[in-house]
Formats: structure tokens, sequence, C-alpha cells
């Protein structure tokens, strides 16, 4: 296992207060373990609503692209529009 030189060294007088803790007080393991979970659920739920909005904005920006082109009635445009749909 790696060590790390600010870490305190593990005895066994630790380990055995450890032992005694969890079989004194059983109900530490699972709040501890809950305390854990929710902010890696947090952390998810805020990573995939994040994907979802940005796949939104992409769609809309096309959408937005789309009607620009369309509102244009020829197929050619200036050097300022065709930067203008780029930074959409």
């Amino acid at each position: 296992m790696l060590e790390h030189h600010f870490a305190p060294k593990v005895t066994e007088a630790d380990k055995d207060r450890l032992v005694k803790l969890i079989n004194d007080k059983p109900w530490i393991v699972p709040s501890t373990m809950l305390l854990e979970i929710i902010p890696v659920s947090i952390v998810a739920y805020g990573f995939f609503r994040n994907c979802r909005l940005r796949t939104k904005l992409k769609i809309e920006r096309e959408k937005t692209m789309q009607a620009y082109m369309k509102r244009t009635k020829s197929g050619e445009m200036s050097m300022e529009e065709q930067h203008f749909l780029k930074r959409l």
C-alpha cells in the first residue's frame, strides 16, 4: 500500500479502536456511505444535465442558422454574415 510521509502511521491500537467503534455503532457505516454518495450523485446529475443542455443549445444554434439562411434569399453571404453565423 502507498504510504504518504505526511500521513500518520496506522497502529494496531488505531485498528482496534476502529473495529470497536464499528462494532459498538454499526449505523456509522451506512450513514458515512450516504454522506459520500450525495456529492457524487450531485456531480453526476450536473454532468448529464450539462450534456443535455449543450445538445439543446447546438440544436437551437442550427435552427437560428437555418432561419438566417432562409431570410437571405440568395445563397451568397457577405463576410460579416459568415462571421456572425460562425459565432452563433
